[in-house]
């Protein structure tokens, strides 16, 4: 077995698509998952010892799960049940599941997430990965659709997820993503 790993560090330049590359090519057939970490950002310390609302700074806000897109996994080998989306009422939408192809990665309930030791995840490749892979990290809103996560320099909020700028109010943190490892190994076929 080989280890294939691929580190994805995400900024607000680079939003939430980011482009990794591998020297050279590696021939792969099949690609198994075996562990992934993700890394959030939080708001400063500094940022939280300065909230002046008698609750003080209550936490961060952090996504249950992200789903990661990756160019070098066909579409057709992953699918996700999806809930139906809600509007600004809470009310089901009939027929407002949004679709994905992309990896549920499960957070943790702190700003850093290890997965490893995962098993029986596979995904036929048949092919040569060159240089370049997109990946792509999205999140599910309040509302259930799948959006970009958040990249950059996380900002206070109050409990609707609100910028209010008053320092009574803003008491949770965004979390935004900063870097995801994705952890593969596959059987050695051949050099070039």
């Amino acid at each position: 077995m080989v280890l294939f790993a691929i580190s994805a560090r995400y900024n607000a330049e680079t939003g939430n698509k980011c482009r990794v590359r591998i020297t050279g090519g590696i021939n792969i057939q099949k690609l198994k998952m075996v562990g992934y970490a993700v890394s959030l950002n939080g708001v400063s310390r500094a940022t939280q010892i300065g909230i002046t609302a008698a609750a003080g700074f209550q936490g961060h806000i952090i996504p249950n799960q992200l789903v990661c897109n990756l160019d070098v996994v066909g579409t057709s080998q992953i699918h996700v049940a999806t809930p139906q989306k809600t509007d600004s009422n809470g009310k089901i939408i009939a027929n407002s599941n949004p679709y994905s192809t992309g990896i549920p990665l499960a957070l943790s309930d702190s700003l850093n997430t290890i997965q490893m030791g995962m098993n029986g995840i596979e995904f036929n490749i048949g092919k040569t990965i060159h240089n370049e892979i997109v990946v792509e990290i999205l999140k599910y809103d309040d509302d259930g659709g799948l959006v970009p996560m958040p990249t950059g320099t996380p900002v206070l909020v109050n409990s609707a997820g609100i910028v209010s700028g008053n320092a009574a109010n803003d008491i949770f943190g965004e979390s935004r993503v900063q870097s995801v490892i994705l952890y593969f190994n596959y059987d050695f076929n051949s050099y070039f």
